[in-house]
C-alpha cells in the first residue's frame, strides 16, 4: 500500500464522518466514534430513521470503497490519527484532552517490553485508567504486538463518554481486544488482575473533594490533584509488583503538593525511573513531560539499584535513541525475579 492510499484513506474517512455528524448533529469526535464502529461492524447504525435512506447509502459506499484500500495496520492507525487530530482541532477540544502523540506510546512500550522480557511475561494484562482518545493505549499495544512476545489483554476507562466510545471504536477497528469502562477512574474500580498500567494523565484539580478524602496523596487543604489521585489509585489496582507508566508533568515533584506525592511513593511504591520526554514533542517548556515508572511493592518487587534519570533523546536521533535503548536494557535487569 502506497502514502498516496493512506492519504485516500484519511479523505474517505473524513468524508464520511462530515456525513455522519451532519445527518446525527453531533460533534465531530462524537460523529468519529459512531463512524469507526459502523466501520468495524460493517453496517450503518441507524436509529428512528437517522441516518435516513439516502445517508445510509453514500455511507455505505465510502466505507466499501475503505475496505477495498485494504491498508496495513501501521497504515489504518496513521490514516485513524490524522482524523482524530483534525476532529478534535475542528471540536476546540481542550488541552486535557488532546491525542497523545505516537512518540510517547513507542517511548513508553520501549520500556514496557524491556521489562516484560526480563521477567520472561508472555501473557500481560494492561489497563489505561484515562485513556482518552485511545491512541496511548493502542500505540502501545501494537508496538508490543510486533514484537510477538506477549498474549495482552487491554482494559481502559475514562469519565469522558464520547472519548470512551472513541477509544472503543478504534481499537475494534484495530482489530484488537479492549474492554472499555465510562466511570471516573478515581472512584473504585471493578477490574482486577492487572499487571500494568500506562497512562498519560489529566493535569487540574479533582473537585469532588469527598471522594479524595481515602487518598494519601490528597492535598491538606482545597481540592486535590487528579494526577497524583489517579497515580495511586492506579498503583492499588495492580497486582503485587505491578508496574505503572505514567505520563506526568515535567514539574511533578516541584509543586505545592509533591510532599504528598512522595511520602506516599516511599510508603507504596518503589520509584523506578524518571525520564523527561524529548523537548521536540513540546509546544513549549511549560507544557514538557515526563515518564515516571513505578512498582507496587510485593512478590518480586525491589528497588533498582540506579534510578534510570535523565532526557529521552528525539526518536528521529537514530545515534542518540539507539543509547537509550541500550541503557534502558542495562536497567530492565534489575527486574529479574
Amino acid at each position: 500500500m502506497s502514502e498516496k492510499d493512506m492519504q485516500s484513506y484519511f479523505e474517505k474517512l473524513n468524508e464520511a464522518n462530515s456525513i455522519l455528524g451532519k445527518s446525527l448533529k453531533v460533534g465531530n469526535i462524537d460523529s468519529l466514534a459512531e463512524t469507526l464502529t459502523n466501520i468495524s461492524d460493517g453496517k450503518v447504525y441507524v436509529e428512528n430513521d437517522v441516518p435516513d435512506k439516502e445517508t445510509v447509502s453514500k455511507l455505505e459506499a465510502i466505507y466499501q470503497e475503505l475496505k477495498d484500500l485494504n491498508l496495513t495496520p501501521l497504515q489504518l492507525k496513521q490514516a485513524i490519527t490524522v482524523a482524530i487530530i483534525k476532529a478534535q482541532k475542528d471540536d476546540k477540544t481542550e488541552v486535557n484532552k488532546l491525542m497523545t502523540p505516537d512518540a510517547i506510546g513507542l517511548i513508553a512500550s520501549l520500556i514496557a517490553y524491556e521489562v516484560l522480557n526480563v521477567q520472561k511475561k508472555t501473557s500481560v494484562n494492561i489497563v489505561d485508567p484515562t485513556v482518552g482518545t485511545g491512541n496511548l493505549l493502542i500505540e502501545f499495544i501494537e508496538q508490543l504486538n510486533m514484537t510477538d512476545k506477549f498474549k495482552i489483554n487491554a482494559a481502559a476507562l475514562d469519565n469522558d463518554e464520547t472519548l470512551v466510545s472513541l477509544a472503543k471504536s478504534f481499537s475494534e477497528v484495530m482489530n484488537l481486544n479492549l474492554d472499555a469502562y465510562h466511570q471516573d477512574s478515581i472512584a473504585e474500580w471493578d477490574i482486577t488482575d492487572i499487571d500494568m498500567a500506562v497512562a498519560d494523565l489529566p493535569v487540574g484539580y479533582y473537585p469532588v473533594d469527598e471522594n479524595a478524602l481515602k487518598f494519601k496523596t490528597k492535598a491538606d487543604k482545597g481540592h486535590s490533584y487528579a494526577h497524583h489521585l489517579l497515580i495511586e489509585q492506579t498503583m492499588k489496582n495492580l497486582n503485587d509488583d505491578g508496574i505503572g507508566i505514567f505520563i506526568v508533568p515535567s514539574q511533578i515533584f516541584q509543586t505545592d503538593q509533591a510532599k504528598k506525592l512522595s511520602e506516599w511513593m516511599v510508603s507504596s511504591v518503589y520509584l523506578q525511573a524518571v525520564l523527561d520526554l524529548p523537548a521536540t514533542l513540546f509546544a513549549s517548556k511549560e507544557a514538557q513531560k515526563a515518564i515516571v515508572v513505578l512498582q507496587k511493592h510485593g512478590g518480586n518487587a525491589k528497588q533498582v539499584g540506579n534510578v534510570l534519570m535523565g532526557t529521552i533523546p528525539d526518536t528521529n536521533n537514530p545515534k542518540l535513541f539507539e543509547g537509550f535503548k541500550d541503557q534502558l536494557q542495562d536497567w530492565a535487569k534489575n527486574f529479574k525475579g
